[in-house]
């Protein structure tokens, strides 16, 4: 199965000014782990808007395991991005005073689908945030406390938890690892997509450090996808 699907895209942030992303082809194969490298003003954020269904295209096709996301209203994409997606965002994002447990448990509050697969593997969603946060080397004393007296290393695993937990079969991960150095970046990459493959999750993971594709199956320069202002 295609994980990912674009063809024809076109996307521009204001009416009558030129494109910011053009792609004309582009696919991502269910299980897949990608590395998307691009260096600032090369669309990144733009796609990642795109693929995560928080923006339309203007033109083209862009499917996600089968279903066209510029066919789905606000809401219904909302709903998509909910079930199927994970995504680590680069500062995180968590709430300071929840803790680590509570903060990883928010992908299951929002959709009701990641709360049945926890429930067919024999878990509960409290149970599975848990194991993963301890698979993730949080300790039981971590996993109580609030995000904010966490290190950054233990708020980016809180992070990853609370993207893979109920096992969505897309995981974006937009440049987690900027703040790491780079034995804890290396440490953190392959425990990431170790627990992904447990659950044949495509990982399309976003850096500028093209040094990192070693660990990836394919790797992708935006600047060669990007087409918009490129003329012959």
């Amino acid at each position: 199965m295609t994980a990912v699907s674009v063809r024809d895209l076109s996307f521009s942030w204001k009416r009558n000014e030129p494109a910011t992303l053009e792609i004309l082809e582009w696919q991502v194969q269910n299980g897949e782990t990608l590395l998307l490298r691009g260096p600032s003003g090369s669309g990144k954020s733009t796609l990642l808007s795109l693929l995560a269904g928080i923006n339309s295209p203007q033109k083209g096709e862009l499917s996600l395991f089968g279903t066209p996301l510029s066919k789905l209203s606000g809401r219904q994409r909302d709903r998509f991005r909910a079930d199927n997606i994970g995504y680590i965002f680069q500062q995180f994002n968590l709430l300071p005073y929840l803790s680590a447990l509570d903060n990883a448990l928010l992908a299951c509050q929002f959709s009701s689908i990641r709360k049945e697969r926890i429930a067919k593997a024999g878990e509960t969603p409290e149970a599975s945030a848990h194991n993963m946060l301890k698979r993730l080397g949080l300790s039981e004393s971590q996993i109580q406390q609030p995000a904010h007296s966490l290190s950054v290393g233990q708020q980016q695993r809180v992070a990853a938890a609370r993207a893979l937990l109920g096992a969505p079969p897309l995981l974006i991960a937009d440049e987690p690892t900027s703040a790491l150095d780079a034995e804890h970046r290396d440490s953190f990459i392959q425990l990431l997509l170790e627990l992904s493959a447990k659950n044949d999750t495509t990982v399309i993971f976003v850096t500028h450090d093209a040094a990192l594709s070693r660990y990836f199956d394919s790797h992708v320069e935006l600047n060669d996808l990007n087409k918009a202002g490129v003329t012959a």
